[in-house]
């Protein structure tokens, strides 16, 4: 079998409101809860905690005992526990565990079944299976069944003539044994295992089967075998039969992905919400002094009464699994007749559909028909393993009960996520044994509805045995042990929180908690604080007194960033029990400064607003030095650049403060700050540059939180940008000298700019709209001023107007023009 650990998401709400706001962290379902620590008491499913059924524990930490894995209980009261793996036959009377048996060759003791005249038969699983029969305590077992390839005993069951049938595996074989020790196979199914058993003490058996999840109806006396439900899981590992004649089935699939809970203080994920809880009095709830409280509204009649409310600020490891009937890990290896033979279950690596390649992999030569029909294969593949995606996240989750009424109807009565391990009808309820967590679930058929009744140290509750006394006997694996759990409630409990994460030291306020308070029952709260992560290293402050548990309740402990909280539920009636409903606990983090953490300036024309371009970037030119457009390509229109410059800026607040801001500028490198803008509360500012002076400018971005708290109490933060260049005013062409020398004109000049350096340099010819772009003399443009001297050749005779373009590295352009006369010669 597989096994799935199942680890329920955290649902702890922090709602920061600002500043000067509480935050609160809240549980209130049974995922919340079930993050803390249980002890004695249960998280059910709907929504509550309350303490367990008593659970007295008569077995444990037994070095030979690793799994219990049935029990039953014989005419003279004695009941009896298998064990595994070293085959050790448990008895219990009057409270008190002794070893009954040790069978030879450690073997595993997979099923138990009293005899009417007060023996025991114990089906054992190992290299051979076989049925044993211990005539009287004190005898040595005897053997009355074996056969050919059976290994695995899984359930023994007994008709209304005597006869005993035994289910096995790895074959899928149901065998009779009748008094005379005769045998006989009366079933072979296609299945490996008939993992589970029972007798309706009349015509009919039942069996489930592993891998293919089926409950199988077997007439005894015709040998006609009938699928009577095909569950969607994959394994039927407990069944059940009440007076009336309901079969009911349970489920142990175990599922590969495990899920995990997210941080404490994250917001709750999504739910459907939760079964509906019986109707509970209303709580009183007078305001604080000085008001005078009205009376508490009495409950309802029958119901408890609820926790008292008083004013606020009143005084007040390492885990091992049991693969349940999964033979090759429960029997040693050494009993295989051939250990290197592949297992019944083993799954075809073949089979797995494989995944397509990524998109845009596919070779763009033409395909031939051999491609085609690997391409369609492909294609198979992809849509196969599409479906087996869309079966998969349409399969049910967890494992279920399902009821089947004597007319086959099938109706599914319980749905978890966890692994059902054990199932026993009794006093017109089924109590259902899981894992991971050692949960034992209450389900009532008729009323449909599923409570947790308790919960064991173990993480498997392997086998159950409702016995004659009252008790219920527990089985379990993992840490293999027998516990015997009673109607009533345990007399005290505890439950402890996980760990609240503030995530900065916090002052903490009130808990305010629902629930009821019966007569005889009483709950107490204690908490503590500490600035370490993990609640059980040192540095945690110590727990505070226990103090009577009320609606509103002042929390004594430090200011800290981690918290808990720990409730102790006691009751001197078994059959009452304290109850919370919810919890909320109310911290409030001190009042943080907001945070600019970038500040970015672009030119607004060529970012979109959008401020991408750094400060200290030259917004506004090309990448490559040349002018915005590029040679050749520009608007001759342009002489300057627009002067317009985006200012962004990304801020935060962890108070989650409204914040206003405040814009500054000065002269670089420490000119005295001036404001530009005040009363922003957008993080995006179109500054025209035009009103200052050509040069280099630093802005600094002020965020306040100030209206957002009480006066005098606002914090701020600020942030500088890196060196902005402005530079409005064009590059200047001046001292040309022309030269005319044939058909080739030659034009000296020099270009300054008086903020920034040269970028490039182009002209044309008579107004073309073609512009060739020119080098200076020392063939680069880096420099404010820069020299150049261009030559152009084969004009035709007559008067020619050439315009030269220059650009700066802040996209500013200026023009200048030359008339020249090119005589005919």
């Amino acid at each position: 079998m597989r096994r799935l650990i199942y680890l329920l998401t955290i649902a702890l709400l922090a709602i920061p409101a600002g500043a000067v706001s509480t935050s609160h962290w809240t549980q209130s379902n049974q995922a919340d809860f079930k993050l803390g620590t249980l002890h004695n008491v249960v998280a059910t499913n709907l929504g509550d905690v309350k303490l367990s059924r008593e659970v007295k524990t008569l077995l444990q930490d037994d070095p030979k005992v690793s799994m219990v894995t049935a029990m039953a209980q014989t005419k003279d009261g004695v009941i009896y526990a298998g064990t595994a793996p070293q085959g050790i036959l448990l008895k219990i009377e009057a409270g008190k565990i002794a070893t009954a048996a040790t069978l030879d060759n450690a073997v595993s003791i997979t099923a138990l079944l009293p005899e009417p005249d007060g023996g025991l038969l114990v089906g054992v699983s190992g290299a051979q299976g076989r049925v044993l029969r211990i005539a009287k305590p004190g005898d040595k077992p005897k053997e009355i069944f074996t056969a050919k390839d059976v290994q695995y005993v899984w359930g023994l069951a007994r008709g209304d003539d005597g006869t005993v049938y035994a289910a096995t595996g790895p074959n899928g074989q149901l065998f009779s044994i009748d008094a005379k020790g005769k045998q006989e196979e009366i079933y072979k199914s296609d299945e490996n295992n008939l993992t589970s058993l029972v007798s309706d003490g009349k015509q009919y058996l039942y069996v489930g089967t592993d891998p293919n999840g089926r409950v199988v109806r077997i007439d005894r006396k015709t040998k006609e075998a009938f699928v009577l439900y095909n569950a969607d899981e994959n394994e039927v590992t407990a069944l059940a039969m009440d007076d009336q004649g309901n079969l009911f089935a349970a489920t142990g699939e175990v599922a590969a992905q495990q899920q995990q809970p997210g941080p404490p203080g994250e917001p709750p994920k999504e739910t459907e919400g939760r079964p509906e809880a019986p109707a509970t009095a209303p709580l009183p709830s007078p305001p604080p002094d000085p008001a005078k409280p009205p009376p508490a509204p009495a409950p309802a009649p029958g119901e408890p009464p609820p926790i008292p409310r008083a004013p606020a600020g009143g005084k007040g490891a390492r885990r091992t699994t049991w693969p349940h009937r999964r033979p090759s890990l429960v029997i040693p290896v050494a009993f295989f007749a051939d250990p290197d033979a592949d297992t019944p279950n083993a799954a075809d690596a073949d089979d797995v559909p494989s995944i397509p390649g990524q998109p845009g992999n596919e070779p763009s030569a033409p395909i031939n028909s051999q491609q085609n029909e690997q391409a369609n294969e492909q294609k198979n593949s992809e849509n196969n393993a599409k479906s087996q995606q869309q079966q998969e996240a349409e399969q049910p989750k967890g494992n279920a009960v399902y009821e089947i009424d004597p007319n086959g109807f099938v109706t599914e009565i319980f749905r978890e996520d966890v692994v059902i391990y054990s199932m026993v009808a009794t006093r017109g309820v089924l109590l259902v044994g899981t894992g991971d967590d050692g949960e034992i679930f209450q389900v009532d058929p008729v009323a449909q509805e599923t409570v947790v009744v308790a919960k064991t140290d173990a993480k498997e509750v392997s086998s159950m045995l409702a016995a004659a006394d009252g008790h219920v006997y527990l089985g379990l694996s993992n840490s293999g042990g027998v516990v015997a759990m009673s109607d009533g409630y345990a007399d005290s409990g505890t439950y402890t929180s996980a760990v609240l994460d503030a995530t900065q030291v916090s002052r903490f306020g009130v808990i305010q908690m629902h629930g009821s308070l019966p007569k005889g029952t009483t709950l107490t709260v204690a908490t503590r604080a500490g600035n370490v992560k993990d609640a059980d290293a040192e540095g945690w402050g110590a727990w505070s007194a226990e103090k009577d548990a009320q609606e509103f309740f002042h929390i004594d402990s430090p200011a800290a960033r981690f918290f808990q909280y720990r409730i102790t539920f006691k009751t001197t009636d078994p059959a009452q029990t304290p109850l919370i409903n919810d919890i909320d606990v109310a911290y409030q983090m001190p009042h943080l400064a907001p945070v600019i953490k970038s500040i970015k300036i672009g030119d607004a024309s060529t970012s979109g607003g959008g401020g991408a371009a750094a400060a200290s970037g030259g917004a506004g030119a090309d990448p490559s030095g040349g002018p915005p457009d590029g040679p050749g390509k520009g608007d001759a229109s342009k002489t300057t650049g627009t002067g317009m410059q985006t200012v962004t800026w990304d801020s935060s607040d962890v108070d989650n403060d409204p914040l206003i801001y405040t814009l500054y500028f000065r002269s670089a490198p420490s000119g005295p700050w001036i404001l530009l803008k005040d009363k922003l509360t957008d993080t995006t500012f179109n500054w025209d540059t035009r009103g200052v002076a050509d040069g280099r400018y630093r802005v600094k971005v002020v965020a306040s939180d100030a209206l957002a708290n009480p006066p005098g109490e606002g914090k701020t933060a600020s942030r500088v940008s890196e060196v902005l260049i402005v530079a409005n005013t064009p590059p200047v062409i001046g001292d040309m000298k022309t030269t005319v020398s044939g058909r080739t004109v030659r034009i000296d000049l020099r270009v300054t700019d008086s903020a920034t350096t040269i970028a490039s340099m182009d002209y044309s010819v008579d107004s073309n709209d073609t512009w060739q772009a020119v080098l200076p003399v020392d063939r680069i443009f880096d420099m404010p001023e820069e020299t150049v001297s261009i030559s152009i050749p084969g004009l035709t005779p007559g008067e020619h107007q050439i315009t030269l373009r220059a650009t700066d590295a802040q996209g500013n352009v200026g023009f200048q023009t030359a008339t020249v006369t090119v005589a005919d010669k």
